[in-house]
């Protein structure tokens, strides 16, 4: 992995002395009495299980939490409550104490370099109006609110004024369509729900207001919900729905109450966030207040570096769960940019144009446009200034090893500290991320997250073996508890779900994420192998896509690619399968299939070899650059699947066939024939539904 190689990124004097990390060492040493000498040995103590309640104390009191009392362990699942007794409220936790003229979000729409600011004064004033109309119009404790809205101010604002009563929320992107959105309305009910009427993106003004109608007939007739507030100002909109009313008009609510900040416990729930939704309705995941609130200040302050006084820009959208790690990086002092748009337009290189533009300290994207600015022959260095730039974070896939490598010879200052980690909606944090301690390799993540107790258990071994130190991949386990685990699942039997979705394969006190790693028994640096639905299992040999993808990469030829696994109700063993989207003027032929096929099985095994490899012209993306493979996988397997969260959900569409997915999935139940590649062809060309693959993807 490492070994005989030079690191892309060391550690600076001030790193190592002055960064939140040094300073939080140095805190720890001193409050306990301790002599802890880098960041290994401060993980372990952090991880400990006699010592592990001392770390969440003395990080509770480092990062000013406003609670004192320690965290209680026990068994992981239930999920435990950290902090009895405590009292926080989230909203105050971040709004209080500022400088009313310091700027907190800085608003920029498509296409724009400028940025309307909003201060902290402005926030404040712009919450207590909100919050003073939510409560008059009867919000309480324990309410849900909801917003379909995009990612602007807006929802900040309105989910710390529900947040400041103790009311849970939830946002949806408003690209989602009506399945989509009522899939998750639908089983939280809120009280309120706020709805965009439009957008505008990719340099398209995209009215909603048909789809809004749709949703909101069905969401207007349940019992629990007051209102549909439309957050135009046009008021013949929402006379055409049930329930509905302005923005302005549900201003005008409110009657003068000051802003008051419930006083609730630590682990009050706060947050409905959902799974991707892939297969069947999401999941309804229910977060506390303080465990978000706690673990994500951990990752921006200590693994990241993120510093009162900083800009951080994170790419995202309000249904991913990084626009509340956005919400959660104010409580560090910093301000925030917020971007509804594609990241796309109006050029590739529109980001870092930005970027240089707002001054921005800490900059969130995703591995797959890294790449692509790397594909495309991007230099943002050489033609913008990037001097405030101090640390870069790349999150929803493993980063290729090559796109790291680019970043520092080619792209960006070599100061920067470029920062990989992995985690996820589940969680609400993550699990192994940055370290200013520490140096950087290209191939590697640099680190455990502290206070998480990151194993690697084989998946053969139902009784929790750890192979940590056999350089062997397996699954990702956490074996201490943590702040951030889900309370459990909102609606029917949500408890017995949460325990069969993360602690039914090695028992209640070990928490499974469904990752594929390898942790370095030289250097204890991890590689992420890939995400649970990038796991390929044929004959019982598990690996990760992430691996082929290394080895495609090597062809630039071969533009983009997507692997998965198929295996069908009547099939003994999964397949490996690999489609391939040619780079522009390439050709497809058989012969590129048989020299990558001939490379993977040099450069990893014969076991990774796909079976299967076919062409296509599209690979399906998420609007986070999150690339669906389970989507693909679930399609080729003969299951439902839904394409709501997908960014180019055209590649899915069949322009000339007539064949339900009903009559497609029984047609291709019944076939016999064990010729796959003249199967797959012969039924898939003909698909034509809500849910397809088209010729133009697969062929």
């Amino acid at each position: 992995m490492t070994q005989g190689r030079a690191p892309i990124w060391q550690p600076k004097h001030d790193d190592l002395h002055s960064s939140a990390m040094a300073k939080f060492k140095n805190y720890v040493n001193k409050r306990y009495g301790l002599s802890l000498k880098n960041y290994l040995e401060l993980h372990a103590w952090s991880v400990d299980a006699e010592t592990a309640g001392d770390f969440w104390l003395a990080l509770f009191n480092f990062l000013d939490m406003r609670a004192t009392n320690p965290p209680h362990y026990g068994k992981m699942c239930p999920s435990l409550k950290f902090f009895p007794g405590a009292t926080m409220n989230f909203a105050g936790s971040i709004l209080l104490d500022r400088d009313s003229n310091g700027r907190a979000i800085l608003e920029v729409e498509e296409v724009s370099l400028d940025a309307t600011i909003i201060t902290w004064g402005e926030l404040y004033s712009k919450v207590g109006r909100v919050a003073d109309a939510m409560r008059n119009i009867g919000v309480k404790t324990g309410d849900r609110i909801a917003a379909v809205v995009g990612n602007t101010s807006q929802p900040i604002i309105l989910c710390l004024s529900a947040l400041s009563i103790g009311a849970l929320w939830s946002s949806i992107s408003p690209d989602f369509g009506v399945h989509g959105i009522l899939d998750r309305l639908m089983q939280t009910k809120p009280k309120l729900v706020f709805s965009d009427t439009s957008v505008v993106y990719n340099g398209k003004h995209r009215d909603l207001m048909d789809t809004v109608r749709t949703w909101a007939k069905t969401i207007s007739k349940v019992e629990e919900t007051a209102n549909i507030i439309l957050t135009s100002s046009n008021s013949e909109q929402a006379d055409s729905i049930d329930k509905g009313m302005t923005y302005s008009e549900f201003l005008s609510k409110g009657t003068g109450k000051k802003l008051v900040f419930e006083k609730l416990p630590f682990s009050q729930p706060a947050f409905i966030f959902y799974s991707a939704g892939t297969t069947g309705a999401p999941k309804c995941i229910l977060h506390s207040a303080g465990g978000v609130l706690l673990q994500v200040k951990k990752d921006y302050t200590l693994q990241i570096g993120l510093q009162p006084g900083d800009l951080m820009f994170q790419y995202t959208t309000t249904a991913w769960i990084m626009w509340a790690f956005v919400l959660s990086a104010l409580s560090t002092g910093a301000a925030v940019v917020v971007y509804f748009g594609s990241p796309l337009y109006p050029d590739l290189g529109f980001l870092p144009k930005l970027i240089s533009k707002l001054k921005v300290n800490v900059f969130g994207t995703s591995a797959k446009y890294l790449t692509d600015l790397m594909d495309s022959n991007k230099r943002p260095q050489d033609e913008l200034d990037l001097s405030t730039l101090h640390t870069v974070t790349s999150k929803a896939s493993a980063l290729p090893p090559d796109v790291a490598e680019w970043f520092y010879a080619k792209a960006f200052p070599p100061n920067i500290h470029l920062v990989s980690g992995s985690g996820g909606t589940d969680c609400s944090c993550a699990f192994v991320c940055g370290s200013p301690l520490l140096p950087l390799y290209s191939d590697e993540i640099q680190c455990k997250v502290l206070g998480m107790a990151v194993d690697v258990f084989d998946p053969n071994n139902s009784e929790g073996k750890s192979i940590q130190m056999s350089n062997e991949p397996g699954e990702l386990v956490v074996k201490q508890p943590f702040p951030s685990q889900p309370l459990t699942f909102w609606g029917p039997d949500g408890d017995a779900k949460y325990e069969e979705a993360y602690s039914s394969t090695f028992g209640p006190k070990v928490w499974v994420q469904g990752d594929l790693i390898r942790i370095s028994t030289t250097t204890g640096r991890i590689q992420m192998l890939d995400r649970p639905d990038g796991v390929l299992n044929p004959s019982g040999v598990r690996f990760g896509s992430a691996e082929i993808y290394a080895i495609v990469r090597l062809f630039p030829e071969i533009a983009d690619s997507v692997c998965v696994g198929q295996r069908r109700p009547q099939d003994r063993d999964e397949s490996v399968v690999l489609f391939l989207k040619m780079s522009l003027g390439q050709k497809r032929t058989q012969q590129l299939k048989d020299k990558l096929k001939a490379e993977i099985g040099k450069g990893l095994s014969r076991r990774h070899v796909p079976k299967y490899i076919f062409y296509v012209d599209d690979i399906p993306y998420s609007y986070v650059g999150k690339k669906l493979e389970i989507l693909v996988k679930n399609i080729i397997s003969g299951r439902g699947a839904k394409i709501n969260v997908m960014a180019n959900p055209e590649c899915l569409v069949a322009s000339r066939c007539s064949i339900t997915w009903r009559r497609w999935r029984e047609r291709w139940m019944l076939r016999k024939s064990r010729d796959y590649d003249s199967c797959f062809k012969g039924v898939l060309r003909e698909i034509s539904c809500s849910v397809v693959l088209s010729p133009g993807f697969l062929f």
